[in-house]
């Protein structure tokens, strides 16, 4: 299953669908408790009547509706509060009804041939998002005023302001000792960055259109302020005349730039964290997107902090954020980052190609596919380019040119142009301070009528285990299915002449980069990720039905149009979309990877197919047509 916004599961859904009950068609039988409380029945044999989610003392963010599903007998009337749910021939039900903040009670009957059985659950909701009367002046005492955690800044950087208050108001920010008061402007919510956005409405799935006293701003660090400290005060003058005052909980520091530190990549130990990253992570902003992901051993210059990221200078004109777990700080003093791109070397391997930049130092890079082709740029920040010796090899040396050149900001670039048409993918670390760049070349492909997938490596990763990943409303794991689809694409494959390895044939304990790990490690030619999908709190579970395929690495788009396309000819699902999602076993470089959501497993009529052995067989089938497709596209442009 994927984490996308509400095209997809949200961890909370995952988390909270952890028991149930019911026997998988072809899969493992297994045995759970009673989701939700029984407490009345008419007559001594009660109607097999469950609530699987929501969780009995769930906790749920603000919304006015969402999904409540189940079991019932076959053929039951089911209603949730008095509104009637959409019962499936297996008796898998769902409706989709109100809510309301506080405690918030779910009745559900069911009845057949005039038996009737009942089932209550509680859950907490959330308030809704609220704005503060214009008068008399006050501060939301639930939403702090930014900055919620420390900064370091340095003079001539912008600190954001944002704090919630009575509407209307006229609202002022000062940084004591450091900078000038500023004016706040009132906006809405929804201009908000992300993070602020969920921290002023706390996770509300609705209701924050309309919400007023919201105020934003910022201040800039003068260049005469250095080494010293202060926390944001505001100051609220209500339409009454009225006045109020905040203080931020976070403490604003400025340092002078010749008190900048260098900070180097290092991971997490995966003996301890079964879902450790293999590489550090660079952000746009804290929590914000992701850019590209360095190597243990990858130097960056530090220029800040904001609560728990540091942020690093890429280049003189160019800022990216790392987590603090990822970035372990060196001693003062250490020069910051900086290099000499020297010359460039090319070795020619029966597997793939190998480019070697000689840097003078290591310094932070970054890896972008060209879509204009197969070819890479490589940029090497805070470098100078200085390239006056390429050494290509041999006349068919697969790496068609190498160019240099020198960007604004302290930017050195190389564009590797390659003779082959198509990426198969690629791989980068250090050797000492020289980068390595490992370019897979085509592999061979039998010449047709030969299936263009005959003696390619393709791993097969059944999503999820230990968690179950979503359940449905007959209490299908989604892990099971997810394994039981994997063992028949892993046939239909091998009846093509491809090679298959399962990154778990049971489930048993699996973690995320295990699964891209052992993909590399066998060097394999293609991965697939099968999941099965589900919504997140609040989502109209009526409106969302059907298949769904995902992709990160651009050379991984047309594995993924490919397939995407088999689903659309091969099943009668709905067409739920073709997606870029940055997913872990969506992200490699080293080969074409995709993920798969072939059906809502928490929508009653995808669970019963899914629980059907032989359309189980028939998604793996329809993965296999696809990627058998998308093969032969490969061996036609590669001939």
């Amino acid at each position: 299953m994927t984490f996308i916004p509400l095209h997809a599961k949200t961890a909370a859904i995952a988390c909270a669908l952890i028991t149930a009950g019911g026997i998988v068609a072809a899969l493992p039988r297994a045995s759970f408790p009673l989701r939700g409380r029984v407490v009345s029945q008419t007559q001594a044999a009660p109607l097999n009547l469950r609530i699987r989610y929501p969780a009995d003392g769930a906790r749920l963010p603000y919304l006015t509706k969402s999904f409540v599903f189940g079991q019932a007998p076959p053929g039951a009337f089911v209603s949730v509060n008095g509104a009637p749910a959409t019962v499936a021939p297996s008796g898998g039900w769902i409706a989709f009804v109100p809510f309301s903040p506080g405690r918030f009670a779910l009745h559900v009957t069911a009845s057949v041939r005039g038996v009737v059985s009942s089932a209550d659950t509680s859950v907490t909701v959330a308030p809704s998002p609220h704005s503060l009367p214009p008068t008399p002046a006050r501060v939301d005492a639930d939403v702090a005023p930014a900055p919620q955690a420390d900064l370091v800044v340095e003079p001539g950087d912008d600190v954001r302001l944002n704090v919630k208050a009575s509407a209307s108001s006229r609202v002022s920010a000062t940084l004591p000792g450091i900078a000038a008061a500023v004016a706040l402007l009132e906006t809405t919510a929804t201009s908000l960055s992300p993070n602020d956005q969920a921290r002023v409405l706390g996770g509300a799935r609705a209701g924050g259109d309309t919400i007023a006293g919201i105020y934003e701003g910022e201040v800039r660090v003068p260049a005469s302020a250095a080494n010293t400290t202060a926390k944001v005060t505001y100051t609220i003058v209500a339409t009454d005349g009225s006045t109020a005052a905040a203080t931020s909980k976070g403490v604003v520091s400025v340092q002078p730039v010749s008190a900048r530190r260098v900070g180097v990549i290092v991971l997490a130990d995966r003996t301890r964290d079964l879902d450790a990253r293999p590489y550090g992570i660079v952000e746009s902003s804290p929590d914000g997107g992701w850019l590209f992901f360095p190597p243990a051993g990858t130097p960056f210059g530090v220029t800040g902090s904001d609560g728990d990221y540091y942020r690093v200078a890429l280049g003189s004109n160019q800022q990216g954020w790392i987590n603090k777990r990822s970035l372990v700080l060196q001693s003062a003093g250490r020069p910051m980052p900086s290099a000499d791109v020297q010359d460039v070397g090319i070795r020619d391997e029966p597997r793939a190609t190998t480019v070697r930049i000689h840097l003078t130092a290591r310094v932070p890079y970054r890896i972008d596919e060209s879509p204009n082709g197969p070819s890479l740029r490589v940029r090497l920040y805070d470098a100078t380019a200085g390239t006056d010796y390429i050494a290509y090899g041999h006349d068919k040396a697969p790496i068609r040119s190498v160019r240099w050149d020198q960007l604004p900001g302290g930017i050195a670039a190389l564009d590797i142009d390659l003779r082959q048409r198509t990426l198969w993918g690629y791989h980068a670390d250090w050797d000492g301070d020289d980068l390595r760049l490992t370019i897979k070349k085509p592999p061979h492909m039998a010449r047709a009528p030969t299936p263009a997938v005959r003696g390619l490596l393709v791993v097969v990763d059944p999503g999820h285990s230990p968690d179950t990943g979503a359940i449905g409303p007959l209490g299908t794991q989604e892990r099971d299915v997810n394994l039981a689809i994997a063992k028949r694409l892993a046939v239909h494959l091998q009846s093509l002449g491809a090679r298959t390895v399962l990154t778990r044939y049971a489930n048993v304990p699996v973690g995320l980069y295990e699964r891209t790990g052992l993909a590399s490690k066998l060097n394999a030619d293609v991965l697939i990720s099968v999941h099965n999908n589900a919504l997140p709190d609040g989502s109209d579970p009526f409106n969302h039905h059907g298949f769904s395929v995902y992709y990160y690495q651009p050379h991984s788009l047309e594995l993924a149009r490919f397939i995407h396309a088999s689903y659309a000819r091969r099943t009668h699902l709905v067409d739920y979309g073709l997606y870029y999602d940055n997913l872990a076993l969506a992200r490699p470089t080293e080969e074409p990877a995709v993920l798969t959501e072939s059906a809502f497993i928490m929508w009653p009529p995808e669970e019963m197919l899914l629980r059907d052995a032989a359309f189980q067989d028939r998604l793996g089938s329809t993965i296999a047509a696809g990627i058998e497709s998308w093969a032969e596209a490969m061996r036609a442009k590669e001939r």
